[in-house]
């Protein structure tokens, strides 16, 4: 043999078994460095399906306690989504047991499979999470926004933009940051183990994997901890928030009047700061004059402009009384009568028969079957007031007639926006005058309600003049500002706004009616307007008889718009009136804090 040919020989054999070692050492190094990647990969999955499911019940928590529309609970599946599509995916994504004997060129090749499956996976981040998860909260944003605007321009005036823009932030650094792993750790280690498939295949391999292993540990160890540190920054910030961290305390004394007004302020202040209320109003009236008044809190969250004795407050349901006494003085006018029908009223409408018997009491007195609102689309129209409204509030009161009552009339009592309203489209038809000034001619002017008017009160464009409306944000309160009230429609149900003092004037008129010496009605339709047709509801007052709490006769109504709250009663026994408010729409505290103060002073 030449020595050329033994030399050639020899270097052959020194190759082979280099290449032996080498790919014993490449089987171990990738064997290691993969498990190192599938435990990366599987931490990683189990802290987002662990901060998905664990978010489920906070969530939920938080949408009970803050009250919120139904949209919040859209954030429920879109969570359940991402949690079970990581968890469906690894399942179809996870290997097969790798067998002791398989050869080295496979295992790379499953490598391979897996960081492609990884790169699919962080690349499509956008429909499979950031999507589910978006979409629900630009929702619940745009709703909470619809729910306190009165059309478009104002549902986009009124969203609310740092917490939009906050979330598109953490949503961006989400995509941002898996992008960047993707580029910087994935692509290069696919393009790692693409060279060392290329190299087994060619029976050249020039180094060891592994040059990324730990810079891909890394990456995703701080990945993790941004995750982390993101998800409960989120979490202490809702909590935060439900529990009214975040709520400027106001500070300032309450403003008090009349020679018990010390007393009632204490009750007032105690009462709006313990139910978290933004404003708390009362008033109380003795035989006609006023015993004590109290006011304390803020017209709008946050701006430190205290309310006064002096504000106007939406009634909501407590105009219904209104119209029912408006309607008394037609009957006693001979332009209406009580047992007036729906058939008489509208005799060329398409009425369905059910409602053609249907009197005026029954419809004041929520005896009539009426169903208990509007459609949502008629709830949205804003027509305006006077003849608009007038026309608009026919229109929407045939439709209901031309369809069954919801339940038989005169069957039981039921609770009704519609009833009242049609009430009022009655009185109208009847006098061809619009409700409100049916209103203004028969109550507002003759018992000199000055305050008295129809909507939320309003302030000029610079000024916070009267109190505002508030909705419940994740118990935070947010002013939802001067137009954001029930449609005019239903006006005769719930739109009119009054002072404490011409609430307490209007109660004492009843009151003082009801003993024959009332300065609108005569005793007879004082009667009818007190009595109940079935069970405690009268033509707008609710008859309460004594009790534990009040051992007297008391007649009172409530009503909120969803965004204020009012209450009145008076106590014919004692001469007493009583009048609480307040312009927030925590309907049960503030109801709690009210009925606190009537029975405190119905036992003084």
């Amino acid at each position: 043999m030449a020595p050329d040919e033994f030399q050639t020989a020899w270097q052959a054999e020194e190759t082979q078994q280099r290449l032996a070692i080498d790919a014993e050492l490449l089987h171990r190094e990738v064997d290691r460095n993969q498990r190192d990647f599938r435990a990366t990969i599987v931490r990683r999955d189990c802290v987002e399906i662990g901060v998905a499911l664990l978010l489920l019940p906070v969530w939920i928590y938080l949408g009970i306690a803050g009250s919120e529309p139904w949209t919040w609970y859209l954030m429920i599946p879109a969570l359940i989504w991402v949690a079970g599509y990581l968890l469906v995916f690894r399942i179809r994504k996870q290997p097969p047991p790798r067998a002791t004997d398989e050869p080295l060129l496979n295992c790379v090749q499953r490598a391979v499979s897996e960081v492609e499956d990884q790169i699919w996976l962080l690349r499509n981040i956008l429909w499979w999470y950031l999507f589910p998860l978006g979409i629900p909260l630009l929702a619940y944003l745009v709703h909470l926004s619809w729910l306190r605007s009165t059309d478009w321009m104002e549902v986009v005036a009124g969203l609310n933009v740092a917490l939009l823009f906050f979330c598109l932030a953490i949503f961006g650094l989400m995509y941002f940051m898996n992008r960047r792993s993707v580029n910087v750790d994935l692509l290069p280690r696919r393009r790692e183990l693409d060279s060392l498939l290329a190299g087994l295949e060619d029976g050249v391999v020039n180094e060891l994997p592994g040059r990324y292993s730990q810079q891909i540990v890394e990456s995703h160890r701080v990945r993790r901890c941004v995750i982390f540190l993101v998800f409960w920054c989120l979490t202490a910030i809702a909590i935060a928030m439900a529990g009214g961290l975040f709520d400027s305390e106001y500070q300032n004394p309450p403003q008090r009047t009349g020679p018990n007004g010390d007393r009632l302020a204490r009750h007032v202040s105690r009462l709006r700061t313990e139910n978290n209320l933004v404003g708390l109003a009362a008033m109380v009236m003795i035989g006609g004059k006023v015993d004590a008044a109290a006011a304390h809190g803020e017209r709008k969250h946050g701006s430190g402009i205290a309310v006064e004795i002096g504000d106007r407050w939406h009634l909501g349901g407590i105009t219904k009384s209104i119209t029912a006494t408006m309607i008394g003085r037609l009957v006693e006018s001979g332009q209406m009568q009580w047992m007036d029908t729906v058939g008489d009223a509208f005799p060329d409408a398409d009425i369905d028969q059910q409602w053609k018997s249907v009197t005026v009491r029954q419809l004041l007195t929520h005896t009539a079957g009426a169903p208990a609102n509007f459609s949502l689309a008629v709830r949205r129209l804003r027509p305006g007031q006077g003849l608009a409204g007038s026309q608009a509030r026919r229109v929407a009161v045939l439709n209901v007639l031309a369809k069954p009552p919801a339940l038989p009339p005169g069957s039981k009592y039921a609770y009704s926006n519609v009833g009242l309203t049609i009430a009022g489209a009655i009185a109208e038809a009847a006098t061809g005058t619009t409700w409100e000034d049916l209103v203004r001619r028969a109550v507002f002017e003759p018992l000199e309600l000055e305050g008295a008017g129809f909507g939320p009160p309003g302030s000029s464009a610079n000024e916070i003049e009267q109190p505002q409306g508030h909705r419940t944000f994740l118990r935070g309160k947010v002013a939802v500002g001067d137009k954001a009230d029930n449609t005019p429609i239903m006006g005769p149900a719930a739109t009119v706004h009054m002072t404490l003092k011409d609430l307490c004037d209007f109660a004492t008129e009843h009151m003082r009616g009801a003993a024959g010496d009332g300065k609108l009605l005569s005793l007879e339709t004082y009667e009818q307007l007190h009595s109940a047709e079935i069970g405690f509801y009268a033509c707008g007052w609710v008859v309460q008889e004594p009790n534990d709490e009040i051992p007297y006769q008391v007649y009172w109504h409530n009503g909120s718009n969803t965004m204020w709250y009012a209450l009145v009663a008076f106590i014919p026994e004692k001469q007493l009136v009583v009048a609480v408010t307040s312009n927030d729409d925590d309907f049960e505290n503030a109801e709690a804090a009210a009925w606190e103060i009537v029975e405190e002073v119905a036992r003084e």
